[in-house]
C-alpha cells in the first residue's frame, strides 16, 4: 500500500513537472510571437501588421487621396504606413534618439518619390516632435541641437502640406526667438491659406473635437507666426458661414 501511494505520488509530480514544461513552453512561444512584431530592420517593419489603422496624429490628406484610411498602397506586399510605429516600437526603451531618427531617415529615403510620400513625412515628423525633441527641448531650451531638429520636422510639414494647426504652432513657438520673423511668417502664414483653402471646397469639420481645435490653433498659429489675423478669422469666417 505504501509503494502504491509513493507510486501514485511520483506520476502526480511527473505530471505536473510536464504540464509546467508546456506551460513555460506556451509562455516562451508567447514571448518570441510578441517580439516578433518588433521589428529588427526595415525590411521586417512593414511585414509584420498588414492591417491598416487609424493615425495615430492628425494627417492632412488632399481631397480625394486614397490613402486617407491608410490602404497598403497598390502594388507593395506590405502597408508603409505601420513603418513608423513598428520603428517606434523597436526603439522603445533606447534613449539614444538619434538612432531612431536615423531609421526614420532611412524610411523616408526608401519612399522617396512615392505619391504617398507625403503622409509619411508627416507621421514621421509627429514621432520626432512629439515622443522625442520637445521632451528634450523643454529639458534644456537652449539646446541648439533641439532646435536645429524641430526646426527639421517643422519644414517636412510644411513640404508634406500639413494643415496641423496646432503641431505647427507648438513648432513656431519653439523657434520663436530661433527663426528670423519672415520664417516664422512663411510657415503660419502658408498653413493658414491651406486651411482656408480647404474650407472654400469643402464643408470645415466645426463639430468634433480635432476640428474645433484646428480653428482655435489657427488664430494662435496667426499670432506667433506674426502674420495677418485676417488670414485666421477668414478661415473661420467660412466655417460659419457655412
Amino acid at each position: 500500500m505504501r509503494l502504491k501511494e509513493i507510486f501514485d505520488f511520483d506520476t502526480c509530480m511527473i505530471t505536473l513537472g510536464l504540464a509546467t514544461l508546456v506551460v513555460q513552453w506556451r509562455w516562451q512561444e508567447t514571448d518570441a510571437s510578441e517580439k516578433s512584431l518588433v521589428p529588427e530592420n526595415l525590411k521586417i517593419a512593414g511585414q509584420v501588421i498588414e492591417q491598416p489603422v487609424a493615425p495615430e496624429w492628425e494627417i492632412t490628406f488632399p481631397e480625394g487621396s486614397p490613402y486617407q484610411r491608410l490602404q497598403t498602397p497598390a502594388g507593395l506586399r506590405y502597408n508603409p504606413f505601420l513603418e513608423v510605429r513598428n520603428i517606434s516600437i523597436g526603439f522603445a526603451g533606447n534613449y539614444n534618439w538619434a538612432d531612431k531618427e536615423r531609421a526614420l531617415d532611412a524610411l523616408l529615403a526608401q519612399h522617396a518619390g512615392k505619391d504617398y510620400l507625403f503622409v509619411l513625412q508627416q507621421q514621421v515628423a509627429n514621432e520626432m516632435l512629439r515622443r522625442e525633441l520637445f521632451f528634450h527641448y523643454y529639458q534644456d531650451p537652449t539646446d541648439e541641437n533641439m532646435l536645429e531638429g524641430i526646426a527639421f520636422y517643422t519644414e517636412l510639414l510644411i513640404e508634406a502640406r500639413s494643415e496641423d494647426t496646432k503641431l505647427l504652432y507648438m513648432c513656431l513657438r519653439v523657434l520663436q526667438n530661433h527663426w528670423p520673423k519672415e520664417k516664422k511668417a512663411r510657415v503660419a502664414g502658408l498653413t493658414l491659406e491651406r486651411v482656408a483653402e480647404r474650407n472654400k471646397a469643402s464643408a470645415p469639420d466645426t463639430t468634433t473635437a480635432p476640428g474645433y481645435y484646428r480653428q482655435v490653433y489657427a488664430r494662435e498659429l496667426a499670432r506667433v507666426g506674426g502674420v495677418n489675423p485676417l488670414l485666421a478669422n477668414h478661415s473661420q469666417s467660412l466655417a460659419v458661414s457655412r
